[in-house]
């Protein structure tokens, strides 16, 4: 949960909107993350600065490196550059990728870095011209990144120590946010978010010296059934038309639609390719899921990847912003999901999905639940458990950070509570209908989670 503890922000700030997961060869997952700000710092010329850091986990104990969050960044040459909200060329995350020698590739808004991965050092960076999207290495050293507002921008050609080799493709076009390439290099796939665009594929001979080609684009179905369904969608939309039914008596039948592609990622074999789409809410009925393709066929999805249809955890099946997957050595899988603030971690049948509950956000023996009714008109319940007798202040914030209520600000005994919010702020009035952040403080631990007042 990356609105939670396992993040580290500084008081009245978040971090959240994960945008890349990766695990890397010592089994570390490393995560990008985008929005919020981190841990503030008062500089000795009295500028102040967010860090906007990267996070490395160790999955079996949940504890960072320790190295992690990785805030700035030193060279071997004695150079070192910042992560941070304030910066010109660097701050929130776009994407997170594994270079061919096992090396972390992070793309920060114009800069892109490799990271050691045993030491959390910087290798080498390379800046552009603009917002960077995830980049993507081939098993030669070759690396490629190109433009999220990629009109009239290439995709580039980097080699191993990110010096540039040349472009890729001239010009990308498109609103894009993931790059793929197999093995070799020589086949490329590029998703776009918007517009319904699909993903395209593209083909070099020789990659890094001869420049790719258009071949073919992908995602694109033509009378797809769909019904109308609640989605509570974290960008705002309540429902959506979504392609989840059996097609038997559908509320419409959409004649075209195109995939909105957030997330492209190959399994370790390059048998399989998982395709993010943005939420249904904008992208259509084949919105808001994690398909499975098989790379030797292209043309359709061959089934869903497990994860969870509402940014509150519940659903089945699908998701609402995909940013990426990537796999650990037994073969499960870890999902970034973007507006859920989240990496989800499934077992490694791809193809199922999981029927745990993530109702529940827990650090040991504290739980944080889902507050109940959600979306809720007048009131709403918040139950949570604590492991001790302690202080504990149980707040509601907005999605800017900023303090709405203070529900609990004293010592409880330890067990369950349950604690009731009728919707309004600190004077009494009444809260806008929209999304707030609910925030479980104790001396050892901070949980968060999302809630919907709708009037």
């Amino acid at each position: 949960d990356t609105l939670g503890g396992v993040v580290q922000g500084s008081d009245g700030a978040w971090q959240n909107s994960p945008h890349g997961v990766v695990v890397a060869p010592d089994g570390h997952v490393w995560i990008n993350i985008y929005a919020g700000n981190g841990r503030m710092e008062v500089l000795d010329n009295g500028d102040t600065v967010h860090y906007k850091g990267i996070y490395v986990l160790n999955p079996e104990t949940g504890e960072h490196a320790d190295f992690s969050p990785i805030e700035i960044l030193t060279f071997p040459d004695g150079t070192s550059d910042s992560l941070t909200a304030e910066s010109a060329s660097s701050g929130g995350g776009r994407g997170i990728a594994l270079d061919a020698d096992g090396h972390i590739l992070s793309s920060h808004y114009k800069t892109l870095y490799k990271i050691n991965y045993m030491t959390g050092e910087g290798v080498a960076m390379w800046m552009g011209e603009g917002t960077l999207t995830e980049a993507a290495a081939d098993d030669n050293g070759n690396v490629f990144v190109s433009y999220v507002l990629a009109a009239e921008l290439p995709c580039v050609t980097l080699d191993s120590d990110l010096n540039y080799v040349g472009n890729a493709i001239d010009t990308v076009g498109h609103i894009n946010r993931t790059i793929v390439v197999t093995g070799s290099g020589e086949d490329m796939l590029i998703g776009s978010t918007w517009n319904g665009h699909g993903f395209t594929h593209w083909n070099s001979s020789v990659p890094g010296v001869i420049q790719h080609s258009f071949v073919d684009t992908f995602g694109i179905y033509y009378d797809v059934p769909a019904d109308w369904h609640l989605i509570y969608s974290a960008m705002g939309a309540d429902t959506a038309y979504v392609a989840w039914g059996d097609g038997s008596d559908p509320d419409v039948v959409f004649d075209t639609t195109a995939l909105w592609v957030s997330a492209l990622d190959l399994s370790p074999d390059g048998d399989y390719l998982v395709v993010g789409t943005l939420t249904a809410g904008w992208g259509g009925p084949l919105g808001g899921a994690n398909w499975l393709f098989d790379m030797e066929d292209l043309s359709a999805p061959y089934g869903l990847v497990g994860n969870w249809h509402n940014w509150d955890g519940t659903g089945v099946g699908v998701t609402d912003g995909p940013r990426g997957a990537s796999w650990d050595a037994d073969g499960n899988i870890y999902l970034a999901d973007f507006y859920s603030n989240a990496i989800f971690h499934y077992a490694a049948d791809m193809t199922s999905i999981s029927d745990d509950d993530p109702k529940s956000v827990i650090a040991s023996d504290y739980v944080l639940k889902q507050n109940y009714p959600n979306p809720f008109n007048p009131d709403t319940k918040i139950e949570f458990k604590i492991a001790a007798n302690e202080q504990v202040s149980l707040s509601v914030y907005s999605l800017e950070g900023k303090l709405v209520k203070t529900l609990v600000n004293q010592v409880l005994r330890s067990g369950q509570h349950v604690v009731n919010w009728d919707g309004t702020n600190q004077v009494g009035a009444k809260v806008s209908t929209g999304m707030y952040i609910y925030q479980l403080k104790t001396n050892s631990t901070v949980l968060n989670r999302r809630m919907t007042f709708m009037k």
